[in-house]
């Protein structure tokens, strides 16, 4: 008896040391089914009410019939539980169980034996779902048995019980349950039974808390490093030859510096640089293409993106090569269009989030 109750007591100083990952909470129930006794009937206490009266002789004698043989042994029950659930494993559990009469009808006397019992385990659980688990219990009962030709009979023994539970909300639940309650008499009693119940039981209950849910972990956010280069035409932004913005070309970068501030760039470094035409000397387009860099870079800056590179170099990269040689002037400005253009580098690190 003492091995059980320290098992308990361990058992429920383990659960408390997990009140804090996370708790259902309390809840409470009412529970219905049907109770089976057994009884071992070489315990069979041959008190009087086992002596018949012998009138021919003026004597009593032992009757050779077993007491216990005479009796029912299913009959309803019910009753209350409460517990407190600390997390999705582990919680402790109070409950009440009624037994109903367990009627004797021995040598035509209408005995009856009854219980209240008393119950605090610790209970176990698994969950399979969100909504669906298996839990046992394992704990103590304290049992009132009484009877109509005794009286009753106190004693603490050993409960154990499990079954499934299945959440129909995040507080309202069922659930199917089987328990054992061990030697619930004395034979030191007028009963001189120690009868064990089987119980087997339905139940309702409301859970105050809401039921713990698996932590939902998001994926880390990831980071991706960028170079990346937008080219914009000198047709767009400037007239040609000329160095001043256009009204176009002042649109066209409000865009770009809105989208290169709105990717949150980790060390981000943004160079801006002027290419021109093999058009006119190497000098003149030099300084052409480093007046249109400045130009930019300034305008970049007055909207909110300075850049940390600005640059000219002429004619020294041209991107036509020598597709339009041969062409009259006309068709050459024309034809080296694409050479005329600025380019905006920019690189740095973007933290992106990951969908799944």
């Amino acid at each position: 008896m003492k091995k059980t109750l320290l098992a308990v007591a361990v058992m429920a100083a383990c659960a408390s040391t997990s009140a804090f990952a996370g708790t259902d909470g309390l809840y409470v129930g009412l529970k219905a089914g049907v109770d089976i006794w057994g009884v071992d009937t070489s315990n069979d206490y041959r008190s009087s009410f086992y002596r018949q009266y012998d009138y021919a002789n003026h004597q009593r004698k032992h009757t050779n019939q077993a007491f216990t043989n005479d009796m029912d042994r299913v009959n309803a029950t019910g009753g209350l539980f409460a517990g407190y659930n600390f997390n999705d494993y582990l919680g402790v559990e109070l409950e009440y169980n009624y037994l109903a009469p367990m009627k004797m009808d021995h040598s035509h006397l209408n005995y009856k034996v009854w219980s209240n019992s008393f119950g605090l385990s610790g209970k176990f659980m698994l969950p399979f779902t969100d909504d669906f688990e298996m839990f046992t219990k394992v704990g103590v009962s304290y049992n009132y048995l009484n009877s109509n030709f005794s009286k009753h009979v106190d004693l603490t023994n050993l409960l154990l019980g499990g079954g499934l539970q299945y959440y129909f909300t995040d507080n309202i639940f069922a659930r199917v349950e089987y328990e054992w309650l061990h030697n619930m008499g004395s034979k030191a009693s007028a009963l001189g039974i120690r009868p064990d119940a089987q119980l087997i039981t339905f139940g309702i209950g409301y859970s105050f808390g809401s039921r713990a849910a698996a932590p939902v972990i998001a994926p880390a956010p990831q980071k991706r490093t960028i170079n990346e280069t937008r080219t914009l035409g000198a047709d767009v932004l400037f007239g040609f030859d000329k160095f001043n913005l256009t009204q176009t070309g002042q649109e066209t970068l409000d865009n770009l510096v809105v989208e290169i501030n709105d990717q949150n760039i980790e060390d981000r470094q943004v160079s801006v640089v002027g290419h021109t035409d093999r058009i006119g000397s190497a000098e003149y387009n030099q300084k052409l293409s480093e007046k249109r860099a400045n130009v930019v870079a300034n305008y970049m800056s007055s909207k909110g993106l300075t850049p940390d590179v600005v640059e000219g170099r002429g004619k020294t990269e041209p991107v036509t090569g020598s597709e339009c040689d041969g062409l009259s002037r006309s068709k050459l400005i024309q034809c080296l269009a694409r050479d005329r253009r600025v380019d905006i580098n920019v690189q740095g690190v973007v933290t992106e989030e990951v969908t799944e």
